[in-house]
């Protein structure tokens, strides 16, 4: 876990992020998200870690709700960072995602199409329905 968290807590645009108000952004009611649980527990933790006087933190709330809603975490083994990196952003994104209602997307077949061309379409229909910091930063458009 702390390897994860280190590399996730110094990334200037997440940080620059959570210590500025952003609470208004949370989708409480985004069914794929945590309530926007997991985006509070993360923001006070960050928040934690940058004030100053601070020498060591315990991340002792923010594992007890990460393990709330991926129990395979609740323990003290080792876990493998990339799984815990993957449930963690893609928590995050949906905690934070500006789409309130996701439209439904029907998947075209590429037909022959260049794939520039599908690469595009298949860009729109992704930001249709995904729209948060976590895919500002972390998700790159070919356009």
């Amino acid at each position: 876990m702390n390897s994860a968290l280190q590399c996730l807590v110094h990334m200037p645009p997440l940080v620059e992020y959570f210590l500025q108000d952003y609470k208004d952004e949370i989708n409480t009611e985004n069914p794929l998200g945590m309530h926007g649980e997991l985006a509070i527990a993360f923001g006070e933790l960050l928040r934690k870690l940058w004030s100053s006087g601070r020498t060591t933190i315990a991340p002792r709330l923010f594992k007890g709700k990460l393990a709330q809603f991926a129990p395979q975490f609740s323990c003290y083994n080792q876990h493998d960072s990339q799984e815990l990196l993957a449930f963690l952003l893609d928590g995050l994104h949906e905690d934070l995602n500006r789409v309130k209602r996701k439209p439904y997307i029907e998947a075209k077949d590429s037909d022959g199409r260049p794939n520039e061309e599908v690469v595009v379409e298949c860009w729109k229909n992704h930001r249709a329905r995904n729209d948060s910091l976590i895919v500002d930063v972390c998700q790159v458009s070919g356009n």
